[in-house]
């Protein structure tokens, strides 16, 4: 019977306690420190969101600049020289004033390859001659296209972009060449362009080249690079995210086989 009672008196309690719902005083203490809550659960989801994204693009970059440096890999391999220029039997009507140069600001690297008639790892590839003597004759030298590396300003962001250009002999030849002249996206279809420049990366902060002779020593940009054996490419790709500037550093190091 003393159980009962004690039940009923509980329970009388508890549901005026639920009733009567919160003071004033309550609700004015329980609010602010609920929204210091909110705040700091907020701030540190918005900060882990932030290195996410950070991190996300750091690797991205890094793939970018890696297949960037790639698709440099099998001219730096097999080219027969690193130029301070472009050959001279070759044209580029869309060179910057003065030409293309090793040694101009930003900097541009000059590869020599041999003119072939299909892709270098094809079983089918042949030379591509110089049509002077006529095409049974064996006195025909081999003709040299020339790729120029070179970076430009993007216009939309502080970032520069990336090119290859594909410079080939527009003289009588022997065989069908491989490689096809480019320009800018802008003026294919004129002056014998056919193809436009190949874009690389539009993230580039700097594009930087180092030439190396045969015994590793390096040569200045002010020496003769025509020496160079070996030659080092960095990349440094950046990318702005959430106000922070973002910069991943790649590079590639190859010895001509030539």
């Amino acid at each position: 019977m003393k159980n009962s009672k004690f039940r009923r008196w509980v329970n009388n309690q508890l549901t005026q306690d639920s009733m009567r719902g919160f003071s004033l005083i309550e609700i004015m203490v329980a609010l602010p420190i609920a929204s210091i809550v909110a705040i700091v659960i907020t701030m540190t989801m918005f900060t882990q969101y932030g290195d996410l994204q950070k991190n996300t693009a750091k690797a991205n970059l890094r793939i970018e600049g890696e297949i960037a440096l790639l698709s440099l890999e099998d001219e730096l391999l097999f080219s027969t020289d690193f130029g301070e220029y472009i050959k001279s039997d070759l044209a580029d009507p869309y060179a910057p004033a003065g030409g293309w140069a090793s040694n101009t600001v930003p900097n541009t690297l000059i590869v020599y390859e041999t003119a072939l008639t299909a892709n270098r790892r094809s079983a089918s590839r042949d030379f591509v001659f110089k049509n002077l003597y006529g095409c049974n004759s064996v006195y025909n030298p081999i003709a040299i296209d020339n790729l120029v590396y070179f970076t430009q300003e993007n216009t939309n962001n502080s970032y520069k972009t990336l090119f290859r250009r594909t410079i080939t002999p527009q003289y009588a030849t022997c065989n069908t060449n491989y490689k096809i002249q480019s320009c800018p996206a802008v003026d294919v279809g004129k002056n014998g362009c056919n193809s436009a420049d190949s874009v690389l990366s539009k993230n580039i902060v700097d594009f930087k080249i180092d030439y190396y002779d045969e015994d590793n020593i390096f040569i200045p940009p002010t020496g003769n690079i025509w020496n160079a054996e070996k030659v080092k490419v960095s990349l440094t790709l950046g990318q702005k995210i959430y106000g922070d500037n973002i910069r991943v550093l790649t590079s590639i190091t190859m010895k001509k086989v030539n």
